[in-house]
């Protein structure tokens, strides 16, 4: 048993679509116009990389000089979290299955799990499409037949949808999610508004061809995840998404006092309250590694968290 935790320090992203409500939920600070994205756990070397507080190393290379703490087959590892804000819609777009992504750019695919943290009132997410056949999606997209294409439904705070590999999609304005992944950042994007980046100046690149070799057709009938909360020894555990060899994630709230406990290792990100773990002061918009075989962990206060882990 390892009783020792590892604090991640985020890494931070501007964005086209951002806001400064990580900024003023968190009290995050950076110098960047706005901080779109929160990379809470992501460990991709010269990319995307947490530091590790206790260590100074970054998480990629710590995964490699503390293997123990992880106990994990994976090469590499495994797992991601990030967080954003939009005060626009994002991009309409998708990720690409591992096959395609490795044969095209030499990175993994990006399957999405999203929990919504907050919305505001008639938010709404692009996701899947009207398409019954790869032709017809060719044609509404060669003419700009959005309003036609594009499948839009409502969403709430509390929910969560599953994104697989394929999947169009674009998250609202107005929201602040926290997303779950396996260790990768790979977007096409199919379609931008034709905005530009105030900041760069240009518009943003688009990847047509490979959305319309990788999209998934047809797209029409995929919807928020039914959550089934549990309660088990003072924590309400909700199981968002559970694939082993990719990536499991869900959400442990306790507002007085519970205990929680699983064999993998774990990252664990606040996202509202604070309190102790195992009596270590913890707060929203902090993220820690809890090592494999760690045993109990006993949460205190009021406190509402997400987890992602790799289950073999």
């Amino acid at each position: 048993m390892n009783n020792k935790f590892y604090h991640i320090l985020p890494v931070f992203t501007y964005r086209v679509w951002g806001s400064d409500a990580l900024i003023k939920k968190y009290g995050y600070e950076s110098d960047l116009p706005n901080i779109g994205e929160c990379y809470n756990v992501i460990a991709m070397p010269g990319h995307l990389d947490c530091d590790v507080a206790e260590t100074g190393e970054k998480l990629s290379a710590f995964y490699h000089t503390h293997k123990e703490l992880f106990d994990c087959e994976k090469e590499e590892m495994p797992v991601r979290a990030a967080m954003a804000c939009t005060s626009d819609c994002m991009s309409v777009q998708v990720h690409p299955n591992d096959e395609y992504a490795l044969a095209h750019d030499g990175r993994l695919g990006k399957p999405d799990g999203v929990y919504f943290i907050e919305t505001g009132e008639g938010a709404t997410m692009e996701l899947g499409h009207y398409a019954k056949t790869r032709e017809e999606f060719e044609e509404k997209v060669k003419e700009g037949k959005w309003d036609e294409l594009l499948r839009y439904i409502p969403i709430a705070a509390e929910q969560f949808v599953d994104v697989p590999f394929g999947t169009l999609h674009a998250f609202g304005a107005g929201l602040t999610l926290i997303e779950f992944t396996q260790n990768a950042d790979l977007t096409y994007r199919l379609y931008d508004y034709n905005r530009i980046d105030p900041v760069l100046g240009t518009e943003r690149e688009l990847h047509t061809q490979k959305v319309l070799e990788c999209v998934n057709v047809p797209n029409s009938e995929i919807n928020l995840v039914d959550l089934k909360p549990v309660e088990k020894d003072g924590c309400i555990v909700t199981v968002f998404h559970s694939e082993p060899k990719v990536y499991s994630a869900g959400r442990i709230q306790v507002k007085e006092k519970g205990v929680y406990e699983r064999d993998e290792f774990y990252f664990v990100v606040g996202i509202n309250g604070e309190g102790t773990l195992d009596g270590m002061p913890f707060k929203a918009g902090e993220t820690i590694l809890v090592p494999a075989h760690h045993g109990p962990l006993t949460i205190e206060g009021d406190l509402d968290l997400t987890y992602v882990t790799y289950e073999a």
